[in-house]
């Protein structure tokens, strides 16, 4: 169930604030700056890519704020209410975000790479480039990972978002 104000949402029994829409870098003519992290990585042992490593990719920055520098549960959702994705960091959320899906590195599109950094960067481009709008959710908790990881899992079951992976 999604119940919703403009700055929080609850997904089942839990709340979660409105971190910010997700924005992907453009030019000085607004066009989304694409970018193909594997030419600058040396794979010296030959590695193809993964299923989600075809080029290209974005860049964007989440801000870091007390909010952002937690742990916890967050959400990606459509704006209209769709939710397209949930995770769960024991990382900050600026870090996972920042240093994650938001700047894909060079080994990342090859096998053994993050695949799920390089899949959800590649499904917020597609929908910044079919005109969808993306924001992010977040419900900071300090409980054990399993606790976080549970809760994950529930969301998941329960709202089936097809940017995750069975």
């Amino acid at each position: 169930m999604i119940a919703s104000n403009a700055a929080r949402i609850v997904l089942d029994d839990l709340e979660f604030r409105l971190v910010c829409p997700i924005t992907l870098d453009t030019d000085q003519g607004g066009e989304i700056v694409e970018y193909c992290p594997s030419s600058r990585y040396k794979n010296t042992g030959n590695l193809p890519l993964h299923e989600f490593g075809k080029e290209p990719f974005c860049h964007f920055k989440i801000p870091s704020d007390p909010l952002t520098k937690t742990i916890g549960i967050y959400a990606l959702v459509e704006v209209g209410g769709q939710v397209k994705y949930i995770g769960e960091t024991g990382d900050s959320l600026v870090d996972r975000f920042n240093g994650g899906y938001g700047r894909i590195s060079p080994r990342n599109p090859f096998k053994g790479g993050q695949q799920t950094n390089c899949h959800i960067n590649k499904r917020l481009l597609e929908s910044a480039k079919s005109g969808r709008s993306i924001e992010l959710w977040f419900h900071p908790t300090d409980v054990p990972k399993g606790e976080r990881k549970a809760n994950e899992k529930r969301l998941i079951r329960s709202l089936r978002p097809p940017w995750n992976l069975e």
